[in-house]
């Protein structure tokens, strides 16, 4: 039988702090400046907050909960945000679903109402929010708030009625987040669920078990499953049974920790030296490292940080661009207009030189390249700023691949790459016709070469090539890396060979070296 724990002293201080201030009958300030306006008292008893028709999973209820009439004298504590959410909670506030939902994610007070909602209002919001700290406890609400913003930026003004609907799945969908510290959290308003484990930088992405930050997950049905763009179950395969945590009370109460703090050991490994120049920001998630590089001003302080100032200012960007953005990879691409015209109006996201995010909706010219945060509706980009010296010159260029492949094996190039599998980035002229030497793609200033899934049922356990291999495929590896190697090595560029298997990679890492070819680093990158 469990034990029951002791009342935690924090409670104990505020009960008798709510007790001494009752008695008193003194009136205080209990909410924000600004928020008055929307205050008011009723006679009803409260409902629970995680009640009513909604299942226990649902995280919280749309529509207007019952308010509650306060004591003579109660004050609301903490930081403004901290007591602009406990009256929502309490149903202090008159705010519609929408603006509930933003006051959960951090805002201090709701924005002007204004219907239809534009795509203009969508980001005036967004960069509301992100001058706000993200919070264990607002991390998931936010990462709700964001999607359903990012939805405006993408489709165009909408109605009030339709912006309170499209919260309302993230109750019909009893949708959750994973949170940095590895617990998942229901998205619309932040209550703990049950703990998964430790955040970790893998394949390319921050996991704990079968989760990712920056994703949605459904938990109908008692069991959580991936989702579509429209945040409903999309995989009948099953993550993790949604379970009671009989840790998640204690922990539910330190929602107050900046998010951010989480992250800082596992971008700890990816730092293992103070980063002074740009090709190390290569270690980092893409976007990123695209944002750091993209502000001349924040990248001449970050470049002279120390380590631990270097982690921590890298752990706070990702931990705001996940929550808003739900990714912080990205990918090269270059710009097409989806309506006619030379230009085509995209949100554009950069930090400024104090470190502050910000977003606003640009006419980019159409064939422009740029990062992409593709982490759902209303991707943003991170431009080069205009009056940034230009990159130097690329040691080649792109055209066509020349080769047929495998779906798995395209799906990989394109991984790696960044680009089309149909071109291929080619040094010295486009073609072999013309001399010229044949890369799978030009990226992040490394010449890359993919090599996906298929490769490790090629070498014994020992790493050497089998029998039937040897003379064939390895021997055409070894000639293919010769032939970049000489190519590339007076250009003053990495290539990179990244391996989608373990074994493969160590493998061909050891065929390489046999044959003096010390040019190429062989990295293991598994297929997604």
């Amino acid at each position: 039988m469990k034990g029951i724990r002791p009342p935690r002293r924090e409670w104990l201080c505020l009960l008798l702090i709510a007790g001494l201030v009752g008695c008193a009958g003194g009136r205080a300030g209990a909410l924000p400046v600004g928020l008055h306006g929307y205050a008011r008292y009723h006679s009803a008893s409260p409902a629970p907050l995680h009640g009513g028709a909604a299942s226990a999973g649902a995280g919280g209820t749309v529509g207007d909960a019952a308010p509650v009439r306060l004591p003579p004298g109660t004050v609301l504590i903490g930081s403004a945000e901290e007591r602009t959410r406990q009256a929502v909670e309490l149903g202090l506030l008159e705010v519609d679903a929408f603006e509930k939902l933003l006051l959960r994610a951090g805002l201090e007070a709701p924005p002007t109402p204004r219907n239809p909602f534009t795509p203009e209002d969508a980001a005036e919001v967004l960069n509301r929010l992100m001058k706000q700290p993200v919070t264990l406890g607002t991390y998931p609400p936010r990462m709700a708030a964001g999607f359903v913003l990012r939805e405006v930026l993408e489709g165009g003004a909408v109605s009030r009625e339709e912006l309170a609907s499209r919260v309302e799945r993230f109750v019909r969908e009893q949708v959750a987040v994973l949170r940095p510290d590895g617990y998942l959290a229901w998205a619309l308003d932040g209550r703990t669920q049950q703990r998964v484990g430790t955040v970790q930088w893998r394949d390319g992405t921050f996991r704990a078990g079968n989760f990712e930050l920056g994703r949605f997950y459904s938990g109908k049905g008692g069991v959580f499953r991936h989702v579509d763009a429209q945040l409903r179950a999309a995989d009948w395969r099953p993550l993790a049974e949604v379970y009671d945590d009989a840790d998640v009370l204690s922990r539910s109460l330190d929602g107050a920790e900046d998010a951010f703090v989480e992250l800082y050991h596992g971008l700890g490994q990816l730092l293992s030296h103070p980063t002074d120049s740009f090709a190390s920001l290569r270690h980092l998630p893409q976007g990123v490292a695209a944002l750091i590089a993209s502000s001349p001003a924040y990248w001449e302080r970050f470049r002279y940080m120390t380590e631990g100032e270097q982690i921590r200012e890298a752990a706070r960007l990702t931990t705001n661009v996940i929550a808003l953005w739900g990714t912080a990879s990205a990918t090269t691409r270059t710009l097409t207009r989806a309506a006619a015209g030379a230009e085509a109006t995209v949100p554009v996201l950069a930090v400024s030189a104090e470190g502050l995010l910000s977003v606003e909706r640009v006419a980019v010219p159409v064939g422009r390249a740029a990062a992409v945060l593709s982490g759902g509706p209303g991707a943003a980009i991170v431009l080069q700023k205009a009056h940034t010296k230009p990159a130097p010159a690329e040691p080649g260029q792109w055209g066509p691949a020349e080769e047929s492949m495998s779906a798995r094996a395209r799906r990989y190039q394109e991984q790696i790459s960044g680009h089309t599998a149909d071109e291929a980035y080619w040094v010295g002229g486009v073609g072999r016709n013309s001399g010229g030497v044949k890369f799978d793609g030009f990226r992040d200033g490394a010449l890359r070469e993919a090599k996906g899934p298929g490769y490790a049922n090629k070498f014994e356990e020992s790493l050497a090539p089998k029998g039937w291999f040897e003379e064939t495929g390895a021997r055409q590896l070894r000639e293919q890396a010769a032939r970049q190697w000489r190519k590339a090595r007076n250009l003053g560029v990495r290539i990179e060979w990244h391996v989608a298997e373990k074994k493969a990679a160590d493998a061909i890492r050891r065929l390489l070296k046999r044959d003096g070819i010390d040019g190429i680093e062989v990295v293991h990158t598994p297929a997604r």
